[in-house]
């Protein structure tokens, strides 16, 4: 019964599709690997929720970390600010299209932006974890 299922899996696959390329597709555009694998319930909820996180977050002013250091900082705040960066990054092209657009340049001081940053960085973790999903799916470690 279990082979089944795996065989299940792999045939819903596209033809040549290696997992760890499903899981590449699925950080850059939320849910993307999944909707390939024809688990459509799954992509549509997963672009859905993490776009809307995202755009929430930028639209209440969050941080987006840019991917070079500022100089003049201390070793901790490097550290916080590098994994500021890979958190947000796991956005994938919303991460890429606010920092292209200039967007979250000037902090805002304010419990608001705060609450953007954690949004933006939470639909970014988030984002990580589906890629990890279809990364599964794709492999035929689950259904």
């Amino acid at each position: 019964m279990a082979e089944a299922s795996k065989a299940e899996a792999k045939a819903a696959a596209p033809v040549g599709a290696r997992p760890y390329v499903l899981a590449a597709l699925g950080w850059v555009v939320p849910g993307l690997g999944h909707l390939l694998q024809r688990k459509f319930d799954r992509g549509i909820v997963f672009l859905l929720s993490i776009g809307t996180m995202a755009t929430l977050g930028l639209a209440m002013g969050a941080k987006v970390y840019p991917p070079a250091l500022e100089r003049g900082q201390g070793l901790f705040v490097a550290v916080l600010h590098l994994l500021g960066f890979l958190g947000e990054l796991g956005a994938g092209m919303f991460y890429g299209a606010a920092w292209l657009a200039g967007w979250g340049e000037s902090y805002m001081s304010r419990a608001v932006g705060d609450y953007g940053t954690v949004f933006f960085l939470c639909a970014g973790l988030l984002n990580l974890l589906t890629a990890l999903d279809a990364y599964d799916i794709a492999a035929g470690k689950k259904e």
